[in-house]
């Protein structure tokens, strides 16, 4: 699996939840999106990651994300 907080940690990203309950995040990089999606998981289901760096938007989901996020959250500790 290619790690894309290296390849494009600076791109803006959305934080896309497939709830009607909740609104669409857009954040100024893919790394603030992730610190997002760590600190609001329990809030946030059946989400994707739309990395914008080009087209089409690059999409993070499912196995990958959950990965990534979970590396994020060992980084931090």
């Amino acid at each position: 699996m290619t790690d894309r907080t290296s390849r494009h940690p600076q791109f803006p990203a959305t934080v896309h939840c497939w709830s009607d309950a909740l609104e669409n995040q857009t954040f100024n990089s893919l790394s603030k999106a992730l610190d997002y999606c760590r600190k609001n998981m329990a809030e946030l289901p059946a989400i994707e990651v739309f990395v914008h760096c080009g087209v089409p938007d690059q999409i993070i989901s499912g196995d990958e994300l959950e990965a990534l996020l979970k590396r994020k959250r060992r980084s931090l500790a």
